[in-house]
Formats: C-alpha cells, sequence, structure tokens
C-alpha cells in the first residue's frame, strides 16, 4: 500500500473536475454536506475502534476512505485505507489528518 503521509491534502484536480460539472454554488453546497459526513464517519470511527469493535470500525473507515477520495481528500483517504485494512498503528494521526483534510477542503473553491 503506498504511503498516505506522501499524498497532498487535497487533489485540487478533483476538486477542479467537481467544480466543472456541477458548478461553483453547487460544488459548496455539496462541500459543506461532504464535511458533515466526514465529521460523522470520523466520530463514528473513534467510537467504535473505542469500544473495540473492529469489524464496525473497519467498515467505518472504510466508508471513510471512500467519501474523502471522492471529494478529493487523498491523504486522509489514505490514512482511512490503512485502518480499514486493520492498521491501527496509524489512528493517532486520525485527528490531525482529519483537521486538515476538512480545512482544505472548506477553504476549496
Amino acid at each position: 500500500m503506498s504511503d498516505w503521509r506522501s499524498k497532498p491534502d487535497l487533489d485540487d484536480q478533483i476538486v477542479s473536475t467537481l467544480i466543472a460539472a456541477v458548478g461553483s454554488d453547487a460544488f459548496m453546497e455539496m462541500r459543506g454536506q461532504f464535511i458533515d459526513d466526514l465529521k460523522n464517519l470520523h466520530q463514528a470511527y473513534k467510537e467504535e475502534a473505542g469500544r473495540g469493535d473492529a469489524g464496525a470500525a473497519s467498515q467505518t473507515a472504510h466508508a471513510l476512505k471512500g467519501a474523502a477520495a471522492n471529494i478529493g481528500l487523498v491523504r486522509l483517504s489514505g490514512l482511512a485505507a490503512m485502518l480499514e485494512s486493520g492498521d491501527t498503528s496509524v489512528a493517532a494521526d486520525l485527528d490531525a489528518v482529519f483537521e486538515t483534510a476538512v480545512g482544505s477542503l472548506e477553504g476549496a473553491s
């Protein structure tokens, strides 16, 4: 698996493609919904991992990976892929990577 740490926080090409496809106004609305969804998935993963529910945590990490990738958050998606595979050694990085990713997405236009 490639090293998620070497990935950019945000893939500007994905964002540009989304804006071209749906328009700037729709992207702004979509971006807000994506951020809400990502926050919910982030919180769910932390709760499931905290309970020791590896199966549920893996499923949520899978959803987080896909949601992040769809909006261009490639570093977060890569970290979530590691978590999905059961590699919890990177779990301590999740909060910081998540916050940086959301900040990058909030600044995208």
